[in-house]
């Protein structure tokens, strides 16, 4: 389970958000699974995520939505079920982390339905806004990558592959780099800031990845706060 969940948190890119053509607005959970994420909630949850920790964020506002949302609904259900509770993390069973998440989903006004949602579905269903899939919000931590371009103190990645939602950018792992070498070249054009401070130049010309902070996205372009710039090992060509 762990390794499932760890994938799903790495693997979240525009091309499975093609693949996941439910969303969470067409009733992906019922009311009996919101009614026992409910009994977690208050049991398990409530003292810390209603202000007995400082670090634990409301669940039921729209900034909690802005942190998950444009991604498969596996991306929330993965981070949860691998590190909550703080104090015994990942030690509920699978169903216990299932009806939470349908708990949240109708918390956060979410439709239920007559379906009985499961851990192995939620790769398939987007976790999206009220009003449906939207550009990431600025501030996001994301993952791209694309052939190195170094112009004095300018830095791009042109045949950009889709942006990846991610949780953590100041570090990589083997599989996202695995996943950054095999991922198709496409068309989008990223502008690097930083670059100097990660050695940009001598990656020049090279299939590279990039993770950083999301501070503008526009139609086939975005421009990203570096946090760490790594060879995938693949040729740009």
């Amino acid at each position: 389970m762990f390794i499932r969940s760890l994938f799903a948190l790495i693997t979240v890119s525009a091309s499975s958000l093609v693949l996941a053509q439910t969303t969470v607005l067409d009733g992906v959970y019922n009311n009996a699974q919101a009614q026992r994420g409910a009994r977690t909630y208050n049991n398990i949850c409530a003292d810390c995520h209603e202000g007995g920790e400082p670090d634990a964020a409301p669940l039921f506002d729209e900034d909690f939505v802005d942190r998950w949302r444009d991604v498969p609904l596996d991306f929330l259900y993965g981070f949860i079920s691998t590190n909550m509770p703080g104090d015994d993390a990942g030690n509920l069973t699978e169903a216990v982390y299932v009806d939470t998440v349908a708990f949240l989903l109708k918390e956060n006004g979410y439709p239920a339905g007559t379906a009985n949602l499961a851990a192995t579905d939620m790769g398939n269903i987007l976790l999206v806004g009220k009003a449906g899939p939207q550009p990431l919000p600025a501030n996001t931590l994301v993952r791209v990558t694309g052939c190195l371009k170094v112009e004095g103190e300018s830095a791009q990645l042109t045949n950009g592959a889709p942006i990846a939602r991610v949780r953590t950018a100041d570090e990589t792992t083997p599989a996202e780099i695995a996943l950054s070498m095999n991922e198709a070249a496409g068309d989008a054009i990223y502008t690097l800031n930083k670059g100097a401070e990660f050695n940009a130049s001598a990656l020049a010309g090279q299939k590279v990845q990039a993770k950083g902070v999301l501070t503008k996205q526009e139609t086939g372009a975005a421009t990203i706060n570096l946090l760490s710039l790594t060879a995938t090992g693949a040729s740009c060509g």
